[in-house]
């Protein structure tokens, strides 16, 4: 694992702890580090500390730009978190954020503070008390899963704060020292436990991130964040981009993220053969025509659809689906539009970043075409005649 190559993500989530013994604390692991990777590049490395009453821990992330992210966790003696504090500081220029939890009977206060600008966020937990939580900070995560390990119970439910709510964490034991834990917006992940209950490794693959986290001896959080912080910033993991073409009096336009191979196997493995795809990352792909399509034979009106694929080994199948502008894990298949096949050939050299085409002319035909790794899915476009 070189260092020297490391590259990350962001994305603010928290993790809610509550009502676990002294015990399931005391199991926990006194220290650790992290080293999450997406494909061939590392993306976020961890080191934290752990006292029994106190966990403190730094995590630096690249993406969109190097950022230290700073925590310190103190419980009560009943083992219930008592005050958080996070501090956020980009290493590539900015300033830094620093955020404080008070917890009452049924709420969690975060005081907000950046330069001379503060603000209150309350957020409602029926008891619980929330933790910081981002999808790079695995310590926090660690601690939530030891103390659902130290119970009997083979499934149960933890929390996250996103934002003002707090969003289900399911969690099952699946072994002596295995367990999986989920969201329905974000997916599931599998952790494999060492003997004293800390993560050995996370298998992220069922998540929208799609990240392998593996514990190491140690990292140089100061380093490798002053390192990342003296290149070029790196931006989005998937960036945003739009396909644009006229179609005869159509135009059209594909708003859509573009994911990047990173080494791995794109179709048939990162991306299923067989299930509904999202067709890029993060929000849902979007087309929108200002003038009735005909796509694949398949009458499409003017207007806004989400656009999802499914690829299979004996051939693809194109979705349109009325729903439009949520996130990309929310797909309904009561609101289907139309379902076409695509014509898949193979592209002569690999495509690093996956990449939607939408090509027209004058005559009213066209095409709109999806690349990624050795394979190109295609279908035909044409203008709908005005009524």
């Amino acid at each position: 694992m070189h260092l020297t190559r490391l590259i990350v993500p962001s994305a603010v989530a928290a993790t809610l702890l509550a009502g676990a013994s002294t015990s399931a604390l005391g199991q926990s692991p006194s220290s650790g580090a992290f080293v999450a990777t997406l494909g061939r590049d590392t993306v976020a490395v961890e080191s934290y500390t752990f006292s029994g009453d106190r966990l403190a821990g730094q995590s630096v992330a690249r993406y969109p730009r190097a950022t230290i992210r700073s925590y310190a966790v103190t419980f009560g003696p009943d083992d219930r978190v008592e005050r958080v504090r996070l501090e956020i500081a980009p290493r590539a220029g900015g300033t830094a954020t620093t955020v404080d939890y008070t917890y009452g009977a049924d709420s969690v206060v975060a005081e907000i503070r950046r330069d001379t600008l503060s603000r209150r966020l309350a957020v409602a937990t029926g008891g619980g008390r929330p933790l910081p939580f981002f999808e790079d900070v695995f310590a926090l995560w660690e601690v939530a899963v030891a103390r659902q390990m130290a119970s009997s119970a083979d499934s149960a439910r933890f929390g996250m704060v996103a934002g003002s709510r707090v969003l289900p964490i399911e969690f099952r034991r699946t072994g002596p020292s295995s367990a999986e834990f989920s969201a329905d917006e974000w997916g599931t992940v599998k952790a494999d436990l060492g003997p004293d209950g800390g993560f050995r490794e996370l298998d992220m693959s069922g998540t929208t991130t799609k990240f392998r986290v593996e514990r190491v001896s140690s990292v140089d959080v100061e380093g490798t964040a002053s390192a990342w912080a003296s290149r070029p910033q790196p931006g989005r993991l998937s960036p945003r981009d739009t396909a644009r073409a006229e179609i005869g009096p159509a135009h059209v336009a594909v708003d859509y993220s573009r994911p990047s191979m990173r080494g791995r196997k794109v179709f048939g493995g990162i991306v299923p053969f067989g299930e509904v795809w999202r067709t890029g990352a993060d929000a849902a792909t979007q087309l929108i025509t200002d003038h009735d399509l005909v796509i694949g034979g398949k009458s499409v009106p003017a207007g806004s659809y989400s656009v999802w694929t499914i690829p299979a080994q004996s051939g693809w199948t194109l979705i349109l689906n009325s729903q439009h502008g949520q996130w990309g894990t929310e797909y309904d298949a009561a609101q289907d539009l139309v379902r076409v096949p695509l014509t898949v050939t193979r592209n002569d050299a690999p495509v690093e970043r996956f990449t939607i085409t939408v090509a027209g002319g004058e005559a009213g035909e066209g095409s709109i075409a999806f690349a990624w790794e050795r394979t190109r899915a295609t279908v035909v476009v044409e203008a709908g005649k005005t009524p």
